[in-house]
């Protein structure tokens, strides 16, 4: 019985011993392999070079690239007649009546005196230059010629604006006077504003003008329909930076095709900074923004190894990689944030 219970206590000690063995065998072959024990399984994407458009989108409001706020003339008056909201004009056509009448009288009288000061001023010179008269003569004859010239000019004008008559070929897009209504002198009464072509005003950060340069390509979509793309081209840049907003102010000439656009709409305006026939572009989603920089998870032998990146330019869903990425590599584009330096994976 002695011997019976030895050999099962030496048996129990050598399986303990073979059991303990193992476990520190396991524990240092997992010391070893680190991340090797852990598998993640990822989505991964072989990078290929491909074509890229870098982008610049800014918020936008549209108006007529030429655009006009007509006033009332310096007397006011009651208004006769005034054209319907849409009217297609041209170029000196008028578009309302205010006092018509008696602001035409006006102008004509003061052509009339116009002629009489210029007679006078001829006869002033006759005379002075064969002697019958002195200087000063002239001098007077011709200080009425230019007053009368000013008074002429004044009754133009308000001649003029009694018919809201269009500076350009256009369409009258809004107005703010009625039929029979008495209007105050220098009261908005029509905006005019050039249609086949508009202008979206927008504003570019300070750190972003630099990119930019007048002619490039653009496109303008409004925000209710972003599928509808209208181009055009960037016309101008303003020279000097917001103090208060650091932004730069630039116009967009946008053709209107079909006269859909209308002075006033909201919408976005991207404009082509560059663009690249082979660039490696990967999805902006396998980006991991670190403290120390923009980085991504590639797959080398079954293992995920993190690569510090370039990006040159973002949009919406893509990114343009300059450096630590190049054709070929597997990109895990869904996982990245699951793993780590070394840590194996499966896909």
């Amino acid at each position: 019985m002695k011997r019976i219970v030895k050999i099962i206590i030496a048996g129990t000690a050598l399986m303990v011993a073979v059991v303990s063995s193992g476990c520190k065998k396991e524990k240092v072959e997992a010391e070893k392999s680190g991340n090797d024990s852990v598998v993640v399984k990822v989505v991964v994407a072989e990078i290929q070079q491909r074509s890229f458009e870098d982008w610049g989108s800014y918020s936008a409001d549209l108006r007529g690239i030429e655009d006009a706020n007509l006033s009332a003339p310096f007397q006011g008056g009651r208004v006769n007649s005034i054209k319907a909201v849409g009217t297609v004009v041209k170029k000196g056509d008028h578009l309302c009546d205010i006092d018509g009448d008696k602001y035409e009288a006006a102008l004509q009288a003061a052509n009339a005196q116009v002629e009489v000061a210029q007679g006078e001023l001829e006869r002033a010179k006759t005379n002075v230059a064969n002697g019958s008269l002195g200087k000063s003569a002239l001098d007077g004859a011709n200080l009425a010629y230019q007053n009368a010239r000013m008074l002429q000019a004044s009754a133009k004008r308000a001649y003029e604006d009694c018919q809201c008559q269009a500076p350009f070929d256009g369409m009258l897009v809004s107005r703010s006077i009625d039929r029979y209504q008495t209007v105050n002198p220098g009261m908005t009464t029509v905006r005019l504003s050039k249609m086949d072509q508009l202008e979206a005003l927008i504003a570019i950060p300070e750190s972003e003008a630099f990119s930019y340069t007048e002619g490039m390509r653009t496109v303008f979509h409004l925000l209710q329909d972003p599928g509808k793309l209208y181009s055009g081209r960037l016309e101008n840049i303003d020279k000097v930076v917001d103090s208060r907003s650091r932004m730069v102010t630039a116009r967009i000439v946008v053709n209107n095709v079909r006269g859909i656009l209308k002075p006033g709409m909201v919408g976005r305006a991207k404009i082509l900074r560059k663009s690249y026939s082979k660039a490696v572009v990967v999805p902006s989603v396998a980006l991991l923004r670190l403290q120390n920089g923009i980085a991504a998870m590639v797959v080398e032998n079954g293992f995920a190894r993190q690569r510090s990146l370039t990006v040159e330019a973002s949009n919406a869903d893509s990114s343009l990689v300059t450096k630590g990425l190049k054709a070929g590599d597997k990109l895990i584009v869904i996982g990245a944030f699951q793993v780590s330096e070394g840590t194996r994976v499966i896909y």
